[in-house]
């Protein structure tokens, strides 16, 4: 399992050749409230612009995009070349408390390999082949999952938040990789929960 997280992240790392390049990733819209158009994809420090989309009208909804991407770590931002609705394919489910149990879900064809990945932190590394962007902080992975999407093509894997009274407030930011034979990793939408008592 870390060899694997190892590939995804070295990966992505190696993609970044540039100062800017095109980049293609999933993910939700939203916007910054009392400001006018202002947006980032949902759950990370990513801003979206676009002169050719009105993105007001994908506010809330999980969508693919594929952008000009500014070249910062620090703060990304991509200049949107084309967006269309997506199926979410990954989410944080249930609750977030210290000493409790959450889940990861995975939506994909079934036989399919899927890698969850948490972070307490955000990032942004384009992954190579430009099959998505990597949108956690690789310092800071605290915990990999893996499982094989089953019939009815959701796949879901519990974990364990640690007791530990330092996480509450924390977001916690999850990611997964879809993995199908003979085809490249797709990396799923980020989703993000914060952790509470």
């Amino acid at each position: 399992m870390k060899r694997i997280l190892f590939t995804l992240l070295s990966s992505a790392l190696l993609a970044v050749v540039h100062d800017a390049q095109s980049v293609t990733f999933r993910g939700k819209v939203e916007d910054v409230s009392g400001t006018n158009n202002l947006f980032f994809v949902d759950c990370t420090s990513t801003q979206l612009t676009s002169l050719a989309f009105n993105l007001n009208s994908f506010v809330g909804q999980q969508v693919a995009i594929t952008g000009d991407w500014n070249g910062s770590f620090a703060a990304p931002s991509v200049n949107v070349t084309s967006i269309a609705p997506a199926l979410e394919t990954y989410e944080i489910g249930g609750g977030a408390d210290i000493g409790d149990f959450s889940n990861q879900s995975f939506v994909a064809a079934p036989g399919t390999f899927a890698v969850g990945l948490l972070s307490l932190g955000s990032s942004f590394a384009p992954f190579q082949g430009g099959n998505g962007v990597i949108f956690l902080d690789p310092t800071r992975v605290v915990l990999t999952q893996t499982g094989v999407v089953g019939g009815s093509g959701i796949l879901e894997i519990p974990f364990f938040i640690p007791n530990d009274p330092a996480l509450i407030g924390i977001d916690l930011i999850g990611q997964g990789a879809l993995l199908s034979a003979g085809a490249a990793p797709l990396l799923t939408n980020p989703d993000c929960k914060e952790i509470d008592d």
